[in-house]
């Protein structure tokens, strides 16, 4: 039955759906090269205007997520614990057959600060921890040759001191002039304990190291590195160490961190990069950078070669290939073991699998969203029966649904979209609805755990936690809208239904802007409210937008589209408009409404409409317009939509 109602909702019927505004950031990626000042903006939106955005003409030309960052030690023709110079050659031509491009510093604090300074595709940092002499000379060499660039971390006391294992400060001007290199400060020997109890005292020290580098260089310096862990003991390493460098006033720092790639919104204070073992060939390097790399595409093994492990980032415990079998298992006087796939640090909707051989030796977990101290949730096998349950992040665990494990081989699934998951034993849903991800759970690693059955404290024997996989699969997963009529007819509310499942976002046609002025439907169906609520989908009203709209519309747009987003009843708006609005000038227009839109907690996408056939200032009465996210592009944070089809009566 349809119900008959005006589009103003009565917020005591439905409260609206948590909103995870912070993550729905910038979305606007336009074409490279398109820029127009910013001095055309401040006549339509008052205030400071946010700087325009841009997208590649193609997806591999750049790189606006992350980069990954390596770290070599000893390079040496004649030491076997060090790499040996052929090794090290043969691993930088590897890579730059592979296609990847070194970046400089400077590069990687423009990308940071603008969506407008994409890096090259497939960046990749140089780091060496010391400025040995004979590691210098070789790696001078395959630099020039190659046309690449790197970062040396020195001590300054160590070359004061004309350590004849070291450069000296002559060969280290050279270095610096030829432009190859670029220096940093190491920033965390081990002989200058004090120097770790506060970050006046460290502050002062890297800021003497960086005074004298550059009067010595004649270049900036604006990163150091502390590649040991911290004692716990000096306090909250850190704070100490952020604060430290702000005060010395050095831009990044690295530390010592699991491998993995860094994020745009990272920390730039805890830089973490990939160590190079001195037994690696070119194929195990290549292995490395794809397995850290921001995951983009669909994930599985089923571990028939020992670089299987590779994949994996180990926090705790121990992991094994064993004959066609992923075994995760706990070390001696550890209780547990915890994994996570390399790649998926920001992931946000994915749809995972795991086969096991058979039930695991005390707990076994799998969760999606992973992040220390913040809520996820997570499906697994505890004391006989699998479970689906909720953390809030700070060990409490709430049980969603329960069931008896099964014998033989027991499949579990586990599929995140939105503000909803839904777990799945052996193909069969645990549960008839999907149900809801705990408030905060906004992104995260997909993660593999085990942990003692017993929970005793004291001594663990060693493999008293472990589990075999068969087999694992790991799929991203990116924001779906379904745009439908205000009043959908039976054919638009069927394919609605057939969709569910793969909706993050429902879009209802309420409002336009056409004209020079808004418009707001008359009438709607009051169940596309209730549909939302029970599946958990986020209600984004859509508010097209039309292509005749001038720049000169844009404040009073602007104003109109909050005061719509307002309503109690949406989690936002989403904005649709043709591809051929899509330039710097609008891109900054909506920008600016996305970011005002993210302070009164609400939510906002776009949908860019680039065929002619596709409707504009509606939504015909039995269509249903499916768009999703660029599949080329992490799903971080919402990006522009993108019609996958359209579709009238069938």
């Amino acid at each position: 039955m349809t119900v008959m109602q005006s589009p103003t909702h009565d917020s005591k019927q439905m409260e609206p759906l948590p909103v995870r505004h912070w993550r729905n950031l910038i979305w606007w990626l336009l074409l490279i090269g398109v820029v127009i000042a910013a001095h055309e903006l401040p006549q339509f939106i008052s205030g400071e205007s946010p700087p325009p955005y841009s997208m590649p003409s193609t997806v591999n030309s750049m790189e606006n997520v992350a980069f990954i960052a390596l770290v070599f030690g000893k390079v040496s023709k004649i030491h076997e614990l060090a790499i040996s110079a052929s090794s090290f050659k043969a691993n930088l031509v590897a890579l730059k057959q592979a296609g990847y491009s070194t970046v400089r510093l400077e590069q990687i604090n423009r990308w940071r600060q603008s969506e407008i300074a994409p890096l090259p595709a497939k960046p990749v940092l140089l780091t060496f921890e010391e400025a040995n002499r004979e590691t210098m000379e070789i790696a001078d060499q395959v630099l020039a040759s190659l046309g690449m660039t790197a970062v040396v971390f020195v001590d300054v006391d160590q070359l004061d001191q004309a350590n004849i294992h070291l450069v000296s400060w002559h060969q280290l001007e050279l270095m610096a002039k030829s432009g190859r290199w670029q220096v940093g400060i190491s920033g965390c020997p081990n002989a200058d304990e004090q120097a770790f109890t506060s970050p006046t005292l460290l502050a002062q020290r890297l800021t003497q190291q960086r005074e004298r580098l550059e009067h010595r260089l004649d270049a900036p310096i604006v990163t150091a590195d502390c590649p040991r862990a911290w004692d716990s003991s000096y306090g909250d390493g850190t704070a100490v160490w952020t604060q430290a460098l702000k005060t010395a006033a050095l831009q990044t720092g690295f530390v010592a961190a699991p491998p993995g790639a860094n994020y745009r919104n990272d920390p730039e204070s805890g830089f973490k990069r990939i160590r190079v073992s001195r037994t690696w060939d070119p194929m195990d390097m290549l292995s490395q950078l794809e397995n850290h790399a921001p995951r983009r595409i669909n994930f599985v093994d089923q571990f028939q070669s020992d670089q299987s492990a590779s994949a994996w980032v180990v926090d705790r415990g121990e992991i094994a290939i064993e004959d066609g079998f992923l075994r995760i298992f706990n070390q001696i006087g550890e209780k547990g073991a915890l994994i996570t796939l390399g790649g998926t640090e920001k992931w946000q909707d994915a749809d995972i699998e795991v086969q096991l051989k058979k039930q695991p030796e005390g707990q076994f977990w799998l969760s999606l969203r992973h992040e220390i101290g913040q809520p996820s949730i997570r499906l697994g096998i505890a004391e006989g029966r699998v479970m689906l349950q909720a953390s809030n992040g700070v060990g409490v665990h709430r049980q969603l649904v329960s069931h008896r494990v099964p014998s033989g081989v027991i499949t579990l699934r586990l599929r995140v979209i939105g503000s909803r998951a839904i777990g799945y034993l052996n193909g069969q849903p645990l549960l008839k609805r999907p149900v809801a991800m705990p408030k905060g759970a906004d992104h995260g690693a997909f993660a593999l755990a085990v942990w003692d059955k017993y929970g005793k404290v004291g001594v663990v024997d060693s493999g008293s936690a472990s589990v075999h996989l068969v087999k694992v699969s790991a799929t991203p997963l990116f924001t779906k809208s379904g745009i439908v009529a205000a009043l959908p007819g039976d054919a638009a509310w069927e394919q609605l239904r057939r969709q569910t499942k793969d909706l993050s976002v429902i879009s209802p046609s309420y409002f336009s802007w056409t004209n020079d002025k808004p418009r707001t439907t008359k009438f709607y169906d009051g169940l596309i409210l209730f549909f939302a609520r029970f599946h958990r989908l986020t209600l984004l009203p859509a508010l097209f937008i039309d292509e005749a709209t001038p720049l000169t519309d844009a404040a009073a747009l602007t104003e109109q589209a909050l005061t719509w987003a307002k309503d109690p009843a949406y989690d936002g708006l989403n904005i649709v408009l043709k591809k051929t609005m899509a330039d710097a000038a609008w891109g900054a227009v909506l920008s600016q409404l996305n970011q005002r839109m993210g302070k009164m907690g609400k939510t906002m996408t776009v949908t860019l409409l680039d065929s002619k056939e596709q409707p504009m200032t509606a939504v015909e009465k039995d269509q249903f317009l499916l768009v999703a996210a660029h599949t080329d592009l992490l799903p971080v944070e919402p990006r522009v939509l993108y019609p996958l089809n359209t579709s009238a009566k069938p």
